[in-house]
This record gives structure tokens, C-alpha cells and sequence, in this order.
């Protein structure tokens, strides 16, 4: 058994490189050779809310909600140790779901002219 990844790959080099170059060739023809495509595109965003009740709800939020309080509550009963990194990475956790709501809320008070 080797002792290190550098080793086993030092030992297996004619092994990796030619399937590195062969990604490489292949990566650089697939860019040279595509078509651009004039095809107009529409995004359908009605399927990314779910109403309930009186309110609209982001469905990626929701499932970000969820997944935010199950790590809340999963750290605070699991041991008394895991209190303030669990407050605390709760609170970073938390930004990017204050942020899309406040993105939502700003969106849809916005104008389109």
C-alpha cells in the first residue's frame, strides 16, 4: 500500500496523464466545436412558489427553512458542548435565508418599466 497520495500518483503517472490529456483534448474540441443555439427561452418561475394560506412562499426558501431549524435542533439536544457553536453557526447559517427573503420582498415591490 502507498504511504501518500502523491506517491501513488507518481507511481501510477502513466496511468493519470493520459487520461488528463485526453480530458483536456476533449474539453477544448467540445468548446471550439459548439453551435450557438437562437433559441428564445422563457424561465416559468410560477412552479418555485407555493401558496399557503394568504402568502406566496419561495419553495427553495422553505426547503432552506426546514433544513436551518433540523441543524438547530439537532445541536441543541445533542450535547451541552454544542450550545454556542450551534447559536453561532445558526446565525451564519441564517444570512443567506434573510437574504432571499429581503430579495423577495424587494422584487416584489419593485416596479418593472
Amino acid at each position: 500500500m502507498e504511504k501518500t497520495i502523491i506517491q501513488f500518483i507518481v507511481e501510477n503517472i502513466f496511468l493519470f496523464l493520459p487520461v488528463g490529456i485526453l480530458g483536456i483534448v476533449i474539453t477544448v474540441i467540445l468548446i471550439f466545436r459548439s453551435k450557438k443555439e437562437n433559441i428564445p427561452e422563457f424561465d416559468d418561475l410560477t412552479a418555485d412558489y407555493k401558496t399557503i394560506g394568504k402568502y406566496s412562499v419561495n419553495l427553495y426558501t422553505l426547503v432552506y427553512l426546514f433544513i436551518w431549524i433540523s441543524i438547530i435542533i439537532i445541536g441543541l439536544f445533542s450535547n451541552s458542548n454544542f450550545i454556542i457553536p450551534t447559536v453561532t453557526g445558526g446565525i451564519i447559517a441564517a444570512i443567506p435565508l434573510i437574504l432571499l427573503i429581503l430579495i423577495q420582498r424587494k422584487n416584489k415591490n419593485s416596479k418593472v418599466l
